[in-house]
């Protein structure tokens, strides 16, 4: 029984569904606060900003930017129709005001129109995109010129990388930026977190 509730808690992070889903969401949160404030300070924002995040699950980041004057616009989209839910509570005040906006769909398949975003960032929900290549290939295409992309992931924990992540990094991510026609990509290593984790954010310019 403890084993498929673990599972079923597993599955739930790639797409949040019902109680159970919402649960995950909001664990999420608390997982992952550290890495989402410093994704956040990477951004450095500046004047009419408009973002999007990938797999915005219960939109604490979202929420956090809308306490910069500088974002004109912070928009989510997720593929959990549930999550987006929590991600519209959450987020009511800057829904009314027009400065949120929250999307259900898939990342490979942006609903938005071409060089729309002056930034896009993706914390921690890389490992479930599928099609890397046509992600950035949309990703590329709603950027403004200029634009920058953040994707934040795990990368080991006690000092050891994780070789599936380094090779999603060297055989995935950079090759298909670099295709794309990213340029500037570095990566940047964030601090261990209390767990051990290692985090680094793949920084890109369009």
């Amino acid at each position: 029984m403890l084993k498929r509730i673990r599972r079923s808690i597993g599955t739930q992070y790639q797409k949040p569904v019902g109680l159970l889903g919402l649960y995950v969401g909001e664990r999420m949160i608390r997982e992952h606060r550290p890495d989402t404030l410093w994704t956040l300070g990477l951004l450095k924002l500046s004047n009419n900003e408009r973002l999007l995040e990938l797999g915005c699950g219960s939109g604490y980041a979202l929420k956090r930017l809308l306490e910069h004057a500088e974002v004109k616009e912070a928009v989510g989209i997720d593929i959990s129709e549930s999550i987006l839910k929590s991600a519209a509570i959450r987020n009511w005040k800057g829904r009314t005001k027009g400065r949120v906006r929250l999307e259900q769909g898939d990342v490979k398949n942006l609903p938005f129109e071409n060089d729309y975003f002056t930034k896009v960032y993706s914390i921690h929900s890389v490992y479930f995109w599928g099609d890397y290549q046509k992600t950035i290939e949309e990703v590329y295409r709603v950027l403004k010129p200029k634009g920058t992309l953040l994707i934040t992931l795990c990368n080991g924990r006690n000092g050891e990388s994780k070789s599936e992540i380094q090779k999603l990094i060297t055989h995935n991510l950079v090759p298909n930026m670099l295709r794309t026609g990213f340029q500037n990509i570095k990566c940047i290593k964030g601090e261990v977190n209390s767990q051990q984790y290692q985090t680094v954010t793949i920084f890109a310019e369009k």
